[in-house]
């Protein structure tokens, strides 16, 4: 079978808990890792290898998953399934065997091989099963009887040196066979490994994971943060305690955007923090807006501004809490959570408690806008970029 023939298939369903607050907002799929959304990645290798196909196993938020996928300038095809998002990776694969078919090559979400070479030799295996692993001091998978290898369903051990990453070059109808009666991947691939002479290669090179918030720190320590407001920057600011709770009030402030989609081409990414008194005021309900922040961060990671969370402050103004600006809890949060360096930090907003809690964040403030009555000129994020630029010297 060449590599035109066989069909990608990418596990892409988890709600990614261990990656908040980053997942509160982005499936894993669409978190962005150097400048583009983890998916997009995986999309151009496996096309760059020579794959046609690839078939996208969606749950949590599914939708986004599919629109930023309709936008992608590639020749393969790509082929979003949705599924509950509960479902276990098992039933998920289970639930679309008649699409995946006996040959395929299965991936993770949240981890990307950087060696094309390595994916190849996977590829060329001619095993039933062919694993892709790392050494670990701890792990799930093991080299025995001179070459072999057995995988453990379970905990990892110290007398299994390696771990599988994905990239399962899949050539049997026992998987499928195997998997409806286990109902459970991992002991599926334990009991493959066991029944078949299985293929593997060794990963040498370097790779990404999204697995956990750490894992994805390691991968951001590269790029530069800007912490920025959402009403008067990003949307256009309702009236004076007027809430944004409808989706026809939601309105971009594109020109805006168009700068920030530059800054992020330079090597910038993007943490939103916002008051949000509505919330206590029981103007907009905390549904509406984990909805509204999530359709806010596909548009903008379509848009190709790289959006990492959003931190909110919700509480009342007469409640004097830590958190709601000018009080700086709120960004010296978002800087903790990140390891942000605040000498190498700064705050966008609008108004004078935005500069007020950015000064007292210790971080630099800049204001843009008419709304605020500190002695800056910036009518917009077009005016400011030059003070942007000059804050990062190296990304100019």
């Amino acid at each position: 079978m060449s590599n035109f023939d066989l069909t990608a298939v990418i596990l892409a369903g988890g709600k990614g808990e261990r990656l908040s607050p980053v997942s509160e907002i982005l499936p894993k799929p669409l978190v962005p890792i150097n400048g583009k959304p983890m998916i997009a990645h995986l999309i151009e290798q496996l096309e760059r290898i020579g794959l046609r196909r690839v078939i996208i196993l969606t749950g949590y938020l599914s939708d986004s998953v599919e629109q930023f996928c309709r936008t992608l300038n590639s020749n393969i095809e790509i082929v979003c399934l949705k599924g509950e998002v509960e479902l276990s990776p098992a039933q998920r694969l289970i639930n679309n065997e008649s699409r995946i078919g006996n040959d395929f090559l299965l991936l993770y979400c949240d981890n990307y091989i950087n060696s094309d070479d390595t994916i190849n030799k996977i590829l060329d295996s001619g095993k039933e099963i062919t694993f892709l692993i790392q050494e670990r001091s701890e792990g799930n998978v093991r080299i025995v009887r001179g070459g072999e290898i057995e995988y453990t369903n379970g905990p990892r051990k110290s007398d299994f040196g390696f771990v599988e990453l994905g990239y399962i070059k899949v050539s049997t109808p026992s998987f499928f066979e195997t998997l409806k009666v286990q109902l459970d991947l991992n002991a599926t691939l334990s009991i493959l490994s066991h029944e078949f002479s299985c293929g593997f290669e060794i990963v040498k090179d370097s790779y990404w994971s999204l697995s956990n918030l750490n894992r994805y720190k390691k991968l951001r320590k590269h790029r530069k943060t800007i912490l920025l407001d959402r009403d008067g920057v990003l949307l256009e600011r309702m009236p004076f305690r007027k809430y944004l709770n409808n989706v026809q009030d939601y309105k971009p402030m594109i020109q805006n955007w168009k700068v920030l989609a530059e800054l992020s081409n330079l090597g910038i990414d993007f943490v939103v923090a916002t008051n949000q008194p509505g919330l206590a005021t029981s103007d907009v309900s905390a549904e509406f807006l984990v909805s509204i922040h999530q359709k806010l961060a596909i548009d903008m990671t379509i848009f190709g501004i790289n959006i990492i969370s959003i931190f909110v402050c919700g509480h009342h103004w007469n409640v004097n809490c830590e958190c709601r600006k000018p009080k700086p809890g709120m960004l010296l949060n978002a800087i903790e959570v990140f390891d942000l360096k605040k000498s190498e930090t700064l705050y966008i907003g609008d108004e004078d408690k935005d500069f007020d809690a950015a000064i007292s964040a210790g971080i630099k403030p800049i204001l843009i806008g008419r709304a605020h009555s500190k002695n800056f000129d910036y009518e917009s994020m077009e005016s400011a970029k030059t003070e942007i630029l000059n804050f990062f010297p190296a990304l100019d």
